[in-house]
Parts: C-alpha cells; structure tokens; sequence
C-alpha cells in the first residue's frame, strides 16, 4: 500500500495533505492551526513536532509514502540556482529598491518573498522523515516530486468540484511564470489551456490596494477591503487612477510599467485621509474592490473564449474575493438557469483556494500519476479534514467545575439552540476542523442574527474586530431560495449574495450594508449536527439563519485544541461553549 502526503510549501499559508492508497482524503489542515500562528509565514507545513502522532493515526507502519509538493521542478532548480549565486543573502536584498516594481509591491520584498519561497522548498519533506523515524523506526519514502503551482491549484479545486467538465481558471499572486493560468477539465482530466507570464498579478494589485488603505497584506488583511467597501463612494479620479494600472487588449489584461505603477501609488498616498491608518479607507476600498472585478472580468471573458462552458472552477487566492464571486452567475437565462454574462452557470470554489489548498492539489497529482486510471469521486468534497479536539480537559474540569455538565446528542443540540435564542453568544466546536479558512460549523462563533445589536455585542465581547467587518450567516440550504435573491449553493461560504428585501429586517446582524451576505449553504447530509441545531433554532424563532463567525479573536487562526477553545471561553465574553457533548455556561 502507498500514502501519499502533500505539502503546501509556499512562504505563506503552509498546509499537509495526506491521500490514502485509494485517492481518498484522509487529512488536510493548513499549519497556522496547530502552530497558532496567523498564515504560519516562513515556517515548514511538516513541523517535526506534530508528525509523529500525525503519521501514527493516519498511515500503518510499513507503508510507502510519496511525497509531493506544490512548485514546479525547472523552477525550484532555477530557485536553487539564484541562492547559489548569493541573489538571496541578506546583502543582495538590501541593494534592491524598497520602492514599487512593476509587480506593484515593492522590489526588495519581491525577492525576498521568493528567498522565502526557495527556503520552503529545501525543507519540503524533512519534518515527515524525521516523523516517521520517531514513529516507526523506519521512512520508507519513495521520493518527492514537484508539480507546478497552478496545476496544483486546478487539481485540488478541479477534482473537488461536482463537474467532470468545466473551465478552470487559477488567479493569485504569483506561480512559476505568471499570476494565472486557465485550464480544461474533461472526463475528469486536466489540460492547461493557457498559463498568463509576467511578474504583474491581479493578486498583486489588491495586496497593493490593501497597503494604501490603510491595511496590511503581509498580514492577510485584504478581507477588510471586501468589508469596507460597501460603506465607500465610486470616487471618479480614484478609479481613474487604479485603472491606469492596466488595460485590456482584446482579451488579454497587461499590467502598467514600474514607473507608472509608482505615479499611481504617489499619486493615491498624497490623497489618503489621516484617519486610514486607523479606519481605513472606504472609497479606496470601494474603488480597488470595482477594478478588481474589471480586471477579473476580463479574464473570465478570455477563459470562457478558450474553453466554453456551463460550468466554472475558480482557484487560487483571489478566489476569496467572495464579493466578486457572488456576481459571476447573476442574471436569468431563458430556461430559468442562472449565468452570467460569460454563460457560466454553475460556479465551484473549493474550501481552500488558496495555497494552503495546493498540499492537496500535489498529493492528488502524484497520485493520479502513479494511477493512471483513477478519477476523484464526484464533489463537491467535504471540508471537515481537519484535527479533532480531545474532550479529555473537560472530563477533568468536571470534578470541579459546576457549569459543566455533558448532554446527549439531542440534548446538546436543543440546549444551545435555546441559548443562542436568548441571545447568548456561543462557542461551538465539534467533529473535525475545516479545511480552508472559514469557520463552516465547526469551529465557530454562533449567535442569534435578529437582534440588530449583535454584531456590535459580539465585536465588543469577543472578537474585538473592526465595526465594518460583516458577520456571515449560516442558512438552511432548503431555505436558501426564500432569503436570497437568485440563490446559489454555497458550502463553503464562498460567495455573497443579496438578501431579498422583504426578510433583511428580520435578520439585520447578518445583512451588510450592501443587504449581501457571505452566506454558507447547510445540508443534514454536509454537516448533521450543525443542521441539526439550524433546526432546533428555526424551530424556535421562525428563522433558519444563525450567525456564524470563525471561533478565534482577531490577528489569531481558528482554535486548535479544546485548551484553546476553554481559555478564549473564561477570557471573553462568550456566554456558553459546546464542544462536542459537553456544555459550559457563565
């Protein structure tokens, strides 16, 4: 028998996939939940200090194992190439201009982001050896094998989707030769269609707008551009700027030259209000938000010219612009069918499209090589890949503390709908962990989204984020089409849609000032339990929406442990926490 591991190997959002012999998932976490560390930057997916008790549960002693990885092999060697040459030491970045390249982001950064990116790649592996010699006293690897960057996109989100055919289109920061690349799924097989050259990125760009509003890219805080925007203003001579960064010939997007990509950040910097540093700035927000989707238009219109289809897979880190993915299909076709102007009908984004999403891409890919014949099962896959918490701390705390008490499964289930009815906050944790970076049930935060104060009481008592920031819901699936206009399935809370006017009164905690929501679609079939508790709510309150929000404070990934989960529940304002059978309430 052969297991695959998959590694996500860039500097930033590093993950480990494990594939059993049969192609199925067996794990995929990203590395910033067990290392609780925001995007776990420059640090190896395969920490030594996990892989022993991971490699214990998941494969049997005496396996193969294949390892793969998430970058191409000619580039890795050109990498390796530059670190021998001294481009990567510290005295040949500093030579390098802090000021704006052509990437829009800064040349010295560039290049040693890419010193970071060459670093991961030597340490690809190492963790999981030293694993499996603690493990089993033995490592019996068959080798690594390198698969390109977006490939590794396409596949994972590709063959996690319901289609066996389809368009796919990978849009993020960067890959070995550009930031994009369209692909063909037929039969459930991959062809690169086309693969975008150039350092210039639509990635880039919003990393570029995130840093003139006031925000930080390094820090991933480009989801407060999609907050914000909706309380901005269309400022004419702002998109005049933005879209003097490129221009579309045709079908093709180019990008600005360096000296133009510098006038423009100049230029915006010398109009930004005092008060973005600490608010940040809504019309730059609204504008960057506007030029994103021009330019993400164009580049559907060139996939959809390349590969005609009904149905679209969209990859890659820009695939969290869940703003934007909301309006890919929007208007009506004649035979009832929703599609958007390109004739998409059906749009799938997986969990995890960014690159944390690639360890899974590339253990996928080295097994569909080694199997010629094998095709993923029909999708759209579970999300819930992650660790499980141990209740061992709560059976403990049990002796001693009198607000505990462990409950049946109904139970369990009726209790916290009750609380969420009375308005309490709770935590709420149970199964296995998501993979990707959205709370779908699990790890969550949850909260009764009709009082209209909600959202103000839960920024104040426990998540201690910006006021602009919206709060998702969680609906019913079978409810969906009642609350939002053209609805479409969302399982992973990947896309917002516009709440139908009639119902937004009723759940105002989770309507954003657009009247959209980043809703997530709940099935029993997807998620029992948390249905389940939808339910038992709707049963109560004549709502089948909760709000929804990752169960974390802000600047810190979604809890790892049930130590995690007590300590944020006795040093916040959380008001009750469920992990798995067991109840603790203030």
């Amino acid at each position: 028998m052969t297991y695959t591991i998959g590694l996500a190997t860039t500097f930033h959002d590093p993950a480990i996939a494990i594939v059993g012999p049969a192609g199925e998932v067996l794990f995929a976490e990203a590395a910033e939940r067990y290392l609780q560390y925001k995007r776990a930057p420059n640090c190896e997916p395969d920490t030594t200090a996990r892989m022993e008790a991971l490699l214990r549960r998941y494969i049997p002693q005496g396996a193969e194992i294949r390892l793969a990885t998430s970058w191409g092999a000619e580039f890795t060697d050109f990498l390796a190439q530059m670190s021998r040459s001294g481009a990567f030491t510290l005295d040949a970045l500093l030579k390098l201009s802090p000021e704006f390249n052509r990437s829009l982001v800064p040349e010295r950064s560039e290049r040693a982001f890419i010193a970071s990116l060459h670093h991961g790649q030597q340490r690809a592996g190492l963790g999981i050896l030293l694993g499996l010699d603690r493990a089993f006293g033995e490592a019996k690897i068959t080798g690594l094998t390198r698969y390109g960057h977006h490939l590794s996109h396409a596949a994972y989100a590709a063959w996690s989707s319901p289609f066996s055919d389809a368009a796919c289109l990978v849009v993020d920061g960067m890959g070995e030769t550009g930031a994009s690349a369209i692909f063909a799924l037929k039969d459930g097989r991959l062809t690169e269609l086309r693969r975008h050259r150039g350092r210039a990125s639509i990635g880039f760009y919003f990393g570029f707008v995130t840093d003139l509003a006031g925000f930080d890219q390094a820090k991933g805080e480009e989801w407060k551009i999609m907050g914000l925007a909706p309380y901005g203003r269309q400022d004419p001579e702002l998109l005049a700027l933005l879209r003097r960064l490129y221009r579309i010939e045709g079908t093709k997007l180019t990008f600005a030259d360096a000296k133009t990509v510098r006038q423009v950040g100049a230029e915006i910097l010398a109009r930004r209000p005092a008060e973005a540093l600490d608010q940040g700035w809504a019309d730059l927000a609204r504008c960057g938000q506007d030029v994103f989707a021009e330019m993400m238009a164009a580049l559907l219109a060139e996939t959809a010219a390349l590969c005609p289809s009904e149905n679209l897979v969209l990859a890659g880190g820009c695939a969290l612009n869940s703003s934007f993915n909301g309006k890919i299909c929007n208007s009506k076709t004649g035979n009832g069918k929703i599609a958007g102007r390109h004739g998409f009908t059906r749009v799938h984004v997986p969990s995890a499209p960014a690159d944390d999403g690639n360890a899974l891409g590339a253990a996928w890919l080295a097994h569909a090589e080694a199997n010629p014949g094998w095709r993923a099962p029909v999708g759209p896959i579970s999300p819930y890949l992650g660790s499980t918490v141990s209740t061992e701390p709560l059976e403990r705390m049990a002796a001693w503390e009198p607000r505990l008490q462990k409950l049946s499964a109904d139970e369990i289930v009726l209790k916290t709908a009750e609380l969420l009815a009375e308005g309490k906050l709770v935590g709420w944790v149970q199964g296995r962990a998501e993979f990707g970076p959205r709370a779908l049930g699990n790890r969550s935060i949850l909260a009764d989204p009709r009082p209209a104060n909600a959202k103000d009481l839960l920024n104040a008592k426990v998540k201690y984020r910006e006021a602009f920031r919206p709060f998702a819901p969680s609906i019913l699936a079978e409810h969906g089409p009642d609350w939002f206009e053209d609805y479409q399935d969302s399982p992973y809370m990947e896309r917002t849609l516009t709440w139908k006017r009639e119902v937004r009164g009723r759940v105002p905690a989770v309507v954003h000032e657009d009247a959209t929501g980043r809703l997530q679609s709940v099935t029993a079939e997807r998620n029992p339990r948390y249905h389940a508790l939808i339910s038992a709510f709707h049963a109560l309150t004549g709502v089948p929406v909760i709000l929804n929000t990752s169960f974390n404070i802000m600047g810190k990934p979604i809890l790892h442990t049930s130590e995690d989960a007590i300590l944020m529940f006795y040093t916040s304002g959380l008001d009750a926490l469920v992990v798995e059978d067991w109840l603790l309430v203030k």
